[in-house]
């Protein structure tokens, strides 16, 4: 990181004089009146210590609010990085499900075929075509800042417009406003097992995508790809935004905040942050870090990810040893730190009401999944689920990516051939060792650690509330 220092002293006079771009709160030592004030009560020496003081407030002030910048602008960076990976204004269909070889998103699930589009709205509205099925097919809308601005599921002519755009559309066509140049729709078509994917393949054949200029022409047009040629594997985005500086994190964000605005909400937030000029428009400079040796924002990074993590579990809801994140999960709003949460470990998560993701990471005794230990996930009723609704337990590594294993197994879910107890209940093993010898159905893990995510996709949501959760135990073949 290329950074001008600046010594704290010279940084604290700025901010107490008000040269600076740092509001009232962040201007002086608490009790203190200014620096003025300072040198007419005080000797000399009395002065360069409260100085000195107020440089040390304001140092660790300036973090902070450097914190909040990154908190408020992470997923908005992490949504550009993904867009990267893909073209725009086309249909990206994924022929096979997900296997740990895919490193795009964190937490894929293996129950459905995505269909991706990274809309971009710069020219003209976009014009997508939904067709019927006979399943579960939902097409998630979420704007720049990952929050859920649309979800389709049925059949249609869709044009996606910016909400101030007054284009007129064809009468067949159903207005879908959104909120920033950039969108990322996740579409999710359930496979019910290998012979059903030419069915999957036709709905997804089914859906078009065009520029309204070129719907409106009858030009013949085909925006789609295969996952494999359209998606570049060059780029893990939540990575790629890991390694960024103060400077290309922060220089970006304000670069993507022009095109894509916060919501009207988001303005106190917009103000405060704006200090650092961070905001659409702004320049920002990283000589107000006072950061040469880059060691600061390397130590902010690290506190980021441990608040964000903890801010989250105010949001966690219990099922038995389960948790999953509840409401406004999806449409975050001014949660900001919950929506940085989500997006570091599950970018692209429904609205609940679509779907719960409860996690679990350790036994019903509260220990961590130890790797090198096998286990029994026990279901006394399986999961309760609405008309087309599905379920399924995924197990993932220590980097929330799937674990490669010799079975290409990384599920169980209602489609898995699996046996039923006597009682209708269901017990699942896990364990790093694929050649266990038992009759039980498998689910791989990796003996370097693992936690398990439950998906529950159109959850009946009375019916949870007394719904007995799968617990786990450790396991010893008798």
């Amino acid at each position: 990181m290329k950074k001008t220092l600046l010594c704290i002293a010279s940084a604290a006079a700025l901010l107490i004089s008000g040269c600076a771009q740092i509001p009232l709160p962040y201007a002086a030592a608490p009790g203190s009146s200014g620096n003025a004030a300072a040198t007419e009560s005080q000797t000399a020496d009395e002065a360069a210590a409260t100085e000195a003081q107020a440089a040390d407030v304001a140092e660790g002030e300036l973090w902070e609010l450097a914190e909040e910048a990154y908190i408020f602008a992470y997923p908005l960076v992490l949504m550009d990085m993904t867009a990267q990976t893909m073209p725009a204004n086309t249909l990206v269909h994924a022929r096979s499900l997900a296997t740990a070889e895919n490193k795009s998103v964190v937490t894929m699930n293996v129950d459905t075929l995505y269909t991706q589009i990274i809309i971009d709205l710069k020219d003209e509205p976009i014009i997508f075509t939904l067709p019927a099925t006979d399943r579960f097919m939902e097409m998630q809308i979420m704007d720049a800042w990952s929050n859920t601005t649309a979800v389709l599921d049925k059949e249609g002519v869709y044009a996606f417009v910016r909400k101030d755009d007054t284009t007129e559309l064809p009468e067949n066509v159903t207005r879908v406003e959104l909120p920033t140049r950039i969108s990322w729709v996740l579409g999710r078509v359930i496979l019910n097992g290998d012979d059903d994917l030419p069915n999957v393949v036709e709905i997804q054949d089914g859906m078009d995508i065009c520029p309204l200029s070129v719907y409106l022409s009858g030009e013949a047009h085909n925006n789609a790809v295969l996952a494999g040629e359209g998606i570049r594997n060059d780029i893990v985005p939540v990575q790629a935004v890991a390694a960024m500086d103060a400077k290309e994190f922060f220089g970006l964000a304000n670069e993507l905040m022009t095109d894509n605005p916060p919501a009207d909400a988001d303005k106190p937030e917009i103000d405060r942050i704006a200090a650092l000029n961070v905001g659409a428009g702004l320049v920002f400079d990283e000589t107000v870090l006072n950061d040469d040796s880059g060691d600061g924002f390397k130590a902010m990074l690290k506190k980021f990810y441990t608040d964000v993590a903890a801010e989250a579990l105010a949001f966690s809801e219990k099922l038995g040893i389960w948790n999953y994140f509840g409401e406004p999960i999806g449409d975050f709003g001014t949660e900001y730190t919950y929506r940085a949460a989500v997006a570091v470990s599950g970018f692209g998560a429904n609205t609940i009401d679509v779907a719960i993701y409860p996690k679990c990471a350790a036994d019903e005794n509260g220990e961590t999944f130890d790797g090198k230990k096998d286990y029994i996930l026990h279901f006394d009723t399986l999961p309760p689920v609405l008309e087309k609704g599905f379920w399924s337990v995924t197990a993932y590594g220590n980097d929330d990516f799937l674990i490669a294993n010799p079975l290409d197994r990384y599920a169980v879910n209602d489609r898995s051939d699996f046996k039923l107890n006597d009682d209708g209940s269901l017990d699942i093993l896990l364990s790093s060792d694929t050649d266990t010898g038992s009759d039980l159905y498998l689910l791989p893990t990796d003996e370097e650690g693992f936690h398990l995510f439950m998906r529950i996709y159109l959850p009946d949501m009375d019916a949870l509330g007394t719904w007995n959760a799968p617990t786990i135990k450790q396991y010893s073949p008798q």
